[in-house]
């Protein structure tokens, strides 16, 4: 059994760039896990240098990301003035196209072995308070995050589909067990999962998500059943 704490977070906007774009930025649908712990950390007020070295060993510490709503994109293009020479006469802009995320909405599952930062985030978040401000991916992009309550969890396998109600890798599950039913919008989009203190990327796997928020049948080859009766695979 795993005791775990859950929390909602949404926003009416949000923008997880995919590395691989440039000019015309475009947003992952779900914050990639890294993301993640730099929200996490911001909460419970852990310094943007240090953050990272709680999260190195992948064995002490878990997350799950649950879609509330389906994913929405929106596209726009803003203005970004040079202010090389002064803030107050622009002469320069350049208009970028840019991906938004709009009205994302997650349930967020988190368990970690150190006892402080498990119990400050626990208690923060019953307070409905953070060190520093939330943020969706850019700073002008504020986020809420709402206290859903402290469960417990069960290790399971199985040889037998089950619902995954989670995000989840695709080296997770078991092969060719993915079941594309009818209805069901099925992604499957190369994310960063890992990252090192330093700031580089040294895991990277494909997440599988319904992009409506519907689960998926699948064999995982591991996965966890809450109390509440949820089957969620941890990133």
């Amino acid at each position: 059994m795993k005791k775990m704490i859950a929390f909602r977070l949404w926003g009416d906007y949000a923008h997880f760039k995919k590395y691989y774009t440039t000019t015309s930025p475009l947003t992952f649908e779900v914050p990639p896990p890294p993301t993640l712990i730099g929200i996490i950390s911001a909460i419970i007020g852990l310094g943007k240098k240090e953050y990272l070295n709680y999260f190195q060993d992948e064995n002490v510490y878990g997350l799950a990301i649950v879609l509330n709503r389906p994913v929405q994109k929106v596209r726009w293009t803003i203005n970004l003035i040079d202010t090389k020479r002064h803030f107050w006469k622009i002469q320069n802009r350049t208009q970028i196209r840019t991906e938004y995320l709009k009205s994302p909405d997650y349930n967020i599952y988190f368990w970690h072995q150190e006892k402080s930062i498990y119990v400050n985030l626990l208690k923060n978040l019953r307070l409905h308070q953070s060190v520093y401000s939330v943020a969706l991916g850019l700073s002008e992009l504020l986020g809420n995050f709402q206290f859903v309550g402290e469960t417990e969890a069960w290790q399971k396998t199985t040889s037998e589909a089950v619902e995954i109600h989670s995000v989840f890798p695709f080296s997770l599950i078991k092969e060719n067990s993915l079941s594309f039913e009818v209805g069901k919008e099925i992604f499957e989009v190369n994310y960063p999962l890992h990252m090192l203190p330093n700031r580089e990327v040294d895991r990277r796997d494909h997440l599988i998500f319904e992009r409506n928020g519907r689960s998926i049948r699948c064999i995982p080859k591991v996965y966890w059943q809450t109390r509440e009766g949820n089957n969620i695979v941890f990133l």
